[in-house]
């Protein structure tokens, strides 16, 4: 194989696994968020149960 064309698919597998790469980090990215969102509101809901929580007991 010549030299050019090992340069070629050199530079053909490293685009390929850039992309890839880029990808994953996507997904990961998005994972992230997701799992940040779903905690914010998590905590959302928990501190409105213990401020709910916490004027009940007050009245008594």
């Amino acid at each position: 194989m010549a030299t050019g064309q090992i340069s070629r698919r050199r530079r053909l597998v490293a685009s390929d696994l850039a992309g890839e790469n880029a990808e994953v980090l996507q997904k990961s990215e998005g994972e992230e968020v997701s799992a940040a969102a779903e905690e914010e509101v998590f905590g959302l809901e928990i501190g409105d149960m213990l401020e709910e929580f916490m004027v009940a007991n007050t009245e008594l």
